[in-house]
């Protein structure tokens, strides 16, 4: 009886064993790789963070086109209130007063008809 027991040890260990090397065959050597991702497919936070980037970019170098193009890739419905409402609420919780500003100067500056 006491040899049953004793048998069943080698399923333990054979399972053990299995996950160890399944983990180690996919996190090391089969990994995923993220590639040709692009900007509309991020979390809100990731969108609010790459327009923040996008009209702090633009306050730095004053490149409204190349800002443009920028916002383009977010596939917002309206660029100009996306870039409105997030400034509110930035200043709401206390967030980055230059971030709010340079979001708001973006805003201001995609609203006016170009020349």
């Amino acid at each position: 009886m006491e040899s049953k027991k004793n048998s069943n040890w080698y399923l333990l260990t054979g399972l053990l064993i299995g996950l160890a090397i399944g983990l180690i065959v996919s996190i090391f050597i089969v990994s995923v790789e993220f590639a040709d991702a692009q900007p509309a497919n991020l979390s809100e936070t990731g969108l609010a963070e790459y327009r923040g980037m996008i009209a702090l970019a633009y306050s730095a170098n004053q490149d409204l086109e190349r800002a443009l193009n920028r916002l383009v890739l977010l596939e917002d419905a309206d660029p100009v209130a996306a870039l409105a409402a997030q400034e509110q609420a930035m200043l709401a919780v206390v967030g980055s007063e230059t971030v709010a500003r340079a979001l708001a100067e973006l805003a201001a500056h995609i609203g006016q008809p170009l020349p």
